[in-house]
């Protein structure tokens, strides 16, 4: 698969492939501090990655993007992301883990599929994301003050083949700046474009 840092995190068999992606774009604009987690889950055999994403999405109220494919052995897979206020949990639930929130949003939408596992869990506040980005060799100060939402859809745009440092340099309005292109005038959007335009 494409290398990008949710692959190296993630425990993907040799010769997984992904097939599917997905932006939520009319996600809430931040309101304070913010949380976010992901989750890779495992979908039963005979189900469809399109098919389910639009069903689980429309039961996640926090879900911010994602993405999915199959196994080497077929079977389907997806990748879910969201975030939320890091205190709702406490002011609605009076619960001190701040992830639990999503946590529960997404077991609700599973309760509807027997047939899928959560096999990992990743939580992150946005600091922890910042550092992700450190890490793959961004400076602290140019995504510091991104929204949680932007952190997590740039983690996506590089497992769509994009490298962080074009979408960081182009954020937020083109990630081609120098290559003749259909612009969609957002860095993330135009990745995605790229990617579902690329060669079968």
């Amino acid at each position: 698969m494409t290398v990008g840092h949710l692959f190296d995190v993630l425990d993907f068999p040799d010769g997984s492939r992904m097939t599917d992606l997905w932006n939520n774009t009319w996600a809430d604009a931040p309101a304070g501090e913010e949380i976010a987690s992901g989750h890779f889950i495992h979908l039963g055999d005979d189900q469809h990655v399109d098919v389910e994403t639009d069903f689980l999405g429309s039961h996640l109220p926090f879900q911010i993007a994602g993405l999915g494919g199959v196994f080497p052995d077929g079977n389907p897979w997806m990748f879910i992301m969201q975030k939320a206020p890091a205190d709702l949990a406490v002011r609605l639930r009076g619960e001190n883990d701040p992830h639990s929130m999503l946590r529960s949003s997404l077991d609700r939408a599973l309760s509807f599929n027997a047939d899928a596992l959560v096999a990992e869990e990743l939580s992150w506040r946005q600091a922890d994301l910042v550092v992700i980005y450190e890490d793959e060799g961004i400076p602290a100060e140019s995504v510091e003050y991104w929204p949680v939402a932007d952190l997590l859809r740039g983690l996506l745009a590089q497992c769509a083949g994009a490298e962080l440092s074009d979408i960081v340099t182009g954020y937020p309005e083109c990630a081609y700046p120098d290559t003749a292109h259909e612009c969609e005038l957002d860095v993330f959007t135009d990745v995605f474009a790229n990617w579902v335009r690329r060669p079968r």
